[in-house]
């Protein structure tokens, strides 16, 4: 854990979460499930994955808590949940490549976020940097909204997802300095499973009755974007600003859009390439001011 302490080791790790969040698309994708199923199942696997390190001082944890920091941590899940829900049902609506572009859009919220809740102080810079990660964003999406593929109904749950995931991200940066990673992505991850199970229940959908690639999904779906995506960004919400974190997911639709060519041999238009140059310059201009800020943070 001392790599997180130090800058070049956060960025590290971010890169390997960028990675694994990238595979989410194309596991959901391939799902025959409720999204609040497939949802549901990927927090509790994980929370069950992660009970063994939770259940040291988990008590304790939660009665230190006070009835403020509970309220944050119920609206932290209910915020992934509602994430969950719409940008999983997006996916059946719309490409991956445009419903991953409004996941771009989350870092504009973020910082909306920090500056209106935090008072953090948010650059002129570091807004040009997001906007021209944004900017690749839309030339990316582009094609697909242009050529009439991709569904308004799509690109609406996508956006209430994005939203909600800023939400859930804000709330996290609110609890972390009083809650360790593993009792925080424990409590959330639970919170968010049992809501979605809720969910689920009213929307009159089986709880069990699925396909074994179905149940073979819900584990990688566990495993890689939710343990070395979500988990490792909650871990780095202590060593890492928020917007920094959220910057860095708007690579999310480079890596999901070549998965998806690799799965689905979807077809990758010239003018994403410029996209995904613009955006790569402006996520490296961000991080990179980003960490010689941490940096000049951490020698005062």
């Amino acid at each position: 854990m001392t790599s997180f302490r130090r800058p070049i080791g956060a960025y590290g790790w971010l890169g390997v979460g960028i990675v694994a969040i990238s595979f989410s698309a194309i596991f959901i994708k391939m799902t025959t499930a409720p999204a609040s199923i497939t949802a549901m199942y990927r927090m509790l696997m994980t929370a069950v994955l992660l009970s063994p390190f939770a259940a040291r001082g988990i008590v304790t944890a939660i009665r230190k808590l006070s009835n403020r920091e509970r309220l944050i941590l119920t609206v932290s899940g209910l915020a992934l949940s509602l994430h969950f829900i719409f940008w999983i049902h997006s996916l059946f609506f719309t490409s991956v490549a445009s419903s991953t572009l409004m996941l771009a859009l989350q870092p504009i919220f973020v910082l909306m976020g920090e500056t209106l809740f935090f008072k953090e102080r948010v650059g002129a810079m570091t807004w040009l940097y997001a906007l021209i990660a944004i900017a690749g964003t839309v030339v990316i999406g582009w094609h697909d909204i242009h050529a009439g593929k991709t569904a308004l109904l799509g690109d609406f749950m996508s956006l209430v997802g994005t939203i909600a995931a800023a939400a859930y991200l804000l709330s996290g940066k609110n609890l972390r300095h009083t809650l360790s990673s593993v009792h925080y992505s424990f409590l959330v991850y639970v919170i968010t499973g049992f809501l979605l199970m809720l969910y689920s229940l009213m929307r009159g959908h089986s709880l069990v009755d699925y396909p074994r690639s179905d149940w073979e999904l819900f584990v990688l779906l566990t495993l890689v974007p939710t343990v070395f995506g979500h988990t490792l960004f909650n871990t780095l919400l202590k060593y890492l600003p928020a917007s920094t974190i959220a910057m860095s997911i708007v690579g999310e639709p480079i890596g999901a859009t070549l998965l998806a060519y690799v799965f689905f041999h979807a077809t990758i238009p010239w003018i994403w390439f410029v996209g995904a140059i613009v955006v790569s310059s402006g996520i490296l201009l961000f991080l990179r001011s980003a960490y010689h800020t941490n940096v000049s943070l951490s020698e005062t």
